[in-house]
């Protein structure tokens, strides 16, 4: 009882570990199935070429029992017609035994014949069963390496983690708006450049106005200026009056 009990623990655990053998490399046993099919493939041939030749010899076979009937019947005749009548019972009986044979002959080949063809149906079916099994083989094999390759990036993608993502995207974000906030302050400080210039401009144009403004004010307001030639007269009088007061 415990050498049964040993012996069914340990099959338990050797079947267990070949079919997790198999399980990892699915090729080997699709290659370890076509090699058992391709030698009972071989197997069924040689029987089969073993019933074929058994047939074609019992046909030979027949062939000549058939042959060597229609030579005693000629004999028998002959040995008839030459009143040799116990030749003729001999060659009479041998007849019956060729005759037997070759019924016999007949139901064997018949058999035989039904047995080779029989063969050949099962061993184009055989090999059509080998050649499906290969295509199944590449096309399986090339699914589990699509499906182990799926595997493998979805794997990678999930050892990549959340947490990183978020920081990426996180840095991206604040780089793109230091970007933006940049180009705002590039684009602030020329228009506050122009704003200056156009300004200043302004303040120019507004005290030119003021001044020409004040400069017409007063004109405006001063009296109108004397001739010229009432000053000469008069300073020539005084100069003239002067002279008489001398003399």
């Amino acid at each position: 009882m415990f050498l049964k009990r040993f012996f069914k623990l340990f099959g338990g655990k050797l079947s267990r570990w070949i079919k997790a053998r198999e399980a990892r490399d699915p090729e080997a046993v699709y290659e370890s199935a076509i090699a058992d099919r391709v030698q009972r493939y071989h197997q069924l041939k040689s029987a089969a070429a073993g019933v074929i030749y058994m047939r074609n010899k019992l046909e030979r076979e027949l062939r000549e029992k058939l042959t060597e009937m229609n030579e005693v019947d000629e004999e028998a005749g002959q040995a008839a017609d030459m009143n040799e009548d116990q030749c003729a019972l001999i060659l009479i009986q041998r007849k019956h035994v060729l005759d037997a044979d070759c019924s016999r002959l007949r139901e064997e080949l018949g058999e035989l014949t039904a047995e080779a063809e029989e063969a050949k149906k099962n061993l184009i079916s055989f090999k059509g069963e080998i050649e499906k099994l290969k295509i199944e083989k590449v096309r399986m094999i090339a699914r589990l390496k699509n499906a182990q390759a799926r595997v493998r990036i979805q794997r990678a993608l999930e050892e990549i983690s959340y947490d990183e993502d978020v920081r990426a995207l996180e840095d991206v974000r604040d780089s793109i708006q230091r970007m933006l906030a940049q180009a705002g302050v590039n684009r602030e400080i020329a228009g506050s450049e122009l704003d200056d210039k156009l300004g200043a401009i302004r303040q120019r144009n507004a005290q030119s106005k003021a001044q020409a403004e004040l400069n017409e004010l007063k004109r405006k307001r001063r009296p109108p200026l004397a001739p010229m030639d009432i000053f000469t007269a008069a300073a020539q009088s005084a100069s003239n009056g002067e002279i008489k007061h001398a003399s």
